[in-house]
């Protein structure tokens, strides 16, 4: 009888040894084919909480992005800032069957704004793009009761000729204004619109930016 048992129990064994390794292979691909955590891990410990996950799948490309919410509100650059991050983006070229991972943040140098995308894998700036200095005179015309107004009015004036521009040429727009306020004070505000069009193959790595502000006086 003890004979007869053994093979039935080896069985037995072999069966939840595998069950059990299937279950360790299953759960390792469910984490694998997590894109957000997959992207976290590869930005080996930069702080992203609160930045926001969003996903494109093109023919050519997939990406995955982690954006400041800062990015897509009206954002007072502090005194004492050196930068400001504005988007991590996972890249993978499906032909190449690469992936690689980019930053893009605002780099302040004085009153100088330049906006810096950087190829975290190779380490090195693939993009810089010095923002305009904003002019003395109130631009977009006229005072307003918030800096969002002022924005408001001038994304209604020039918004579509910014964006239509930044499509046919696969190039981010900027656009600098001196916000003047009923209060007396004025602020220069940068802006960024950043090309959709599917033939621009870096649209992702840079969102729009509602507004980046600096005093005045």
């Amino acid at each position: 009888m003890t004979r007869q048992n053994r093979p039935a129990s080896r069985l037995r064994s072999t069966l939840i040894v595998l069950a059990l390794a299937l279950a360790v292979l299953a759960g390792r691909s469910a984490s694998a084919a997590d894109p957000k955590e997959e992207l976290i891990a590869r930005l080996k410990g930069a702080d992203v909480n609160g930045y926001l996950f969003s996903m494109s799948e093109h023919e050519a490309q997939t990406s995955s992005s982690l954006t400041n919410k800062a990015a897509d509100e009206v954002y007072q650059l502090g005194k004492y800032d050196t930068s400001l991050i504005l988007r991590y983006t996972s890249v993978e070229d499906l032909a190449a069957q690469k992936t690689t991972v980019y930053r893009s943040e605002i780099v302040k140098s004085g009153t100088s704004l330049t906006l810096v995308v950087t190829d975290l894998d190779a380490n090195r700036a693939i993009s810089k793009a010095t923002l305009p200095a904003a002019g003395p005179a109130c631009q977009p015309a006229g005072q307003f009761d918030t800096l969002a107004a002022c924005v408001a009015q001038f994304r209604c004036m020039n918004g579509g000729a910014l964006l239509c521009t930044a499509n046919a040429t696969c190039q981010a727009q900027f656009a600098a204004l001196t916000c003047c306020l009923k209060n007396g004070q004025a602020f220069s505000v940068h802006l960024i619109f950043n090309p959709t069009s599917l033939r621009c193959q870096f649209r992702d790595l840079t969102p729009d930016l509602a507004g980046l502000s600096q005093a005045v006086f």
